[in-house]
């Protein structure tokens, strides 16, 4: 696998972990809204998805191109 096939297997690999991260952000969302969760809870949840997004961007090495 040549540099441009690694590069883009990477972007693959971070637009499923980016729209996984979209999903569950809509869901904590809604349990928010439901009040089943509170505010504080949904927050504390969303960050640390935000955290493992950032984490995966690095471990996948995918730079800041638009």
């Amino acid at each position: 696998m040549d540099n441009n096939d690694a590069s883009f297997a990477e972007k693959m690999i971070f637009d499923a972990n980016l729209q996984e991260f979209a999903a569950r952000v809509g869901f904590i969302c809604s349990l928010e809204a439901q009040e089943k969760i509170t505010q504080a809870e949904a927050y504390s949840r969303i960050k640390g998805l935000w955290k493992d997004l950032k984490r995966s961007k690095k471990n996948l090495n995918i730079d800041n191109e638009p």
